[in-house]
């Protein structure tokens, strides 16, 4: 029989048309994993016809009036041959010098070989198993990272080594995430979120917080990471304040009771936050907090001593950490922002995060058609309005649907004036 396999495969070798056959022989094998079904042949030419033809005994064009070729047919005209002894399945693998298989039995060895392949991770990087396992538990839900892990096992190996390290040496204190990669890598870039490993290195701080869920935006990925003590940007990540006091472990912090002494509006940086142990207002229990500078400068402009947080757009690290010590220390929080969709995420996102602490500033429908709102809102920013649950703002968020504009807390900067002017709460 392995002469005559020899024979096949010389003989089968020594003519071209074969090669397009025995591909197409191939993929029909790998699809229905047995010798059966047939192959188009009308992407073959008159001359490639001719050849396998020949094999059947019938000319081109009787075989090209036929539209298909059989492969079990095929095999079967081995009878009259002298390739008598031998199937095509056995002609295919030795023609291509490999057993063939299905794709399902494909898919299960290549299933197989990840199953081993994360078993040895396991075994290799101990204090990054509870990932791995979570990886191969929820593979539906982190595809990108078996991708990673398909494409180059090498490079996903090297990964998950930088990766064990972190997870096994992560700060006890503060520390800023160049220099935590650095430390860890040698790179201060390795742990950039744009890069491979500092998506995978957010990935596994947030399993290995199992109340989590996966961050997807800037202000969420800060606050995963100071949870370990690791800040992106201490300088450029700042909030704006005025006439608020803070402590530290020695006592109020001279900077800030100069800063009351003066009126001074501060900018504080996330370095300097970090030294903080507590925050409060210079006078009273409320602090007003607003989303734009241009009206937090005419509030103080009006009433210089009012307890007053810019959060100058979206919410820094800074922002929420400043916030956190307000209410950590029982002051309760006035915010107003701007009424478009973006301004009422930010709103329900402190309504979640400081429940019971906050209280919408001209935040409601009056407000909302007092602004005269003109600017029309795109399809996509009024999908936005379908994220808004919290009942304190679906009202407006269903009229601000209705209109299709956005309304801007310039336009009500009078009545917020009088209300901090003449100490209405």
């Amino acid at each position: 029989m392995k002469e005559q396999l020899r024979q096949a495969k010389q003989y089968f070798k020594s003519e071209a048309a074969y090669k397009k056959l025995f591909s197409a022989f191939r993929k029909k094998y790998e699809s229905l994993g047995r010798i059966g079904g047939t192959v188009p042949i009308r992407d073959f030419s008159d001359t490639e016809l001719e050849e396998i033809g020949k094999f059947f005994g019938l000319l081109g064009d009787q075989l090209r009036k036929k539209g298909t070729i059989s492969l079990r047919a095929f095999e079967e005209q081995f009878q009259y041959t002298r390739f008598s002894s031998v199937t095509l399945k056995e002609v295919l693998d030795d023609y291509f010098g490999e057993k063939l298989i299905s794709k399902k039995e494909q898919q299960q060895e290549k299933e197989a070989q990840r199953q081993k392949f994360f078993q040895n991770l396991k075994s290799q990087f101990p204090n990054l198993a509870f990932w791995l396992d979570y990886i191969v538990e929820q593979r539906r839900e982190v595809r990108w990272i078996w991708q990673i892990a398909d494409n180059d096992s090498k490079y996903f190996v090297k990964l998950a080594a930088s990766l064990d390290k972190a997870i096994s040496n992560l700060p006890k204190e503060a520390e800023r995430l160049p220099l935590f990669s650095q430390r860890i890598t040698s790179d201060p870039h390795a742990f950039d979120l744009q890069t491979d490993l500092g998506r995978m290195f957010i990935h596994v701080l947030t399993v290995h917080d199992t109340e989590q869920e996966v961050p997807t935006t800037t202000e969420e990925i800060n606050l995963l990471l100071q949870q370990y003590h690791i800040y992106r940007d201490d300088l450029l990540n700042f909030v704006t304040c005025a006439n608020l006091l803070a402590k530290t472990e020695d006592g109020v912090h001279p900077v800030w009771e100069a800063a009351i002494q003066s009126n001074t509006v501060q900018i504080v940086p996330l370095r300097e936050l970090i030294k903080i142990i507590s925050v409060y207002p210079a006078n009273g229990n409320v602090v007003w907090v607003v989303e734009n500078s241009g009206v937090c400068a005419t509030l103080l402009d009006y009433k210089r001593d009012v307890p007053i947080v810019c959060t100058n757009g979206q919410f820094t690290l800074a922002t929420l950490m400043l916030l956190d010590f307000l209410v950590d220390g029982g002051n309760e929080l006035y915010y107003a922002g701007d009424l478009d969709p973006e301004g009422l995420g930010m709103a329900g996102r402190l309504l979640e995060r400081y429940e019971g602490a906050v209280r919408l500033w001209h935040m409601d429908v009056e407000a909302y058609q007092k602004s005269k709102p003109v600017t029309e809102l795109s399809a996509e920013r009024l999908e936005k309005l379908n994220s808004i649950q919290n009942d304190r703002l679906v009202e407006i968020a269903n009229e601000m649907r209705r209109i299709g504009k956005a309304g801007y807390q310039e336009a009500l900067v009078d009545l917020m004036v009088a209300d901090i002017t003449n100490g209405v709460l």
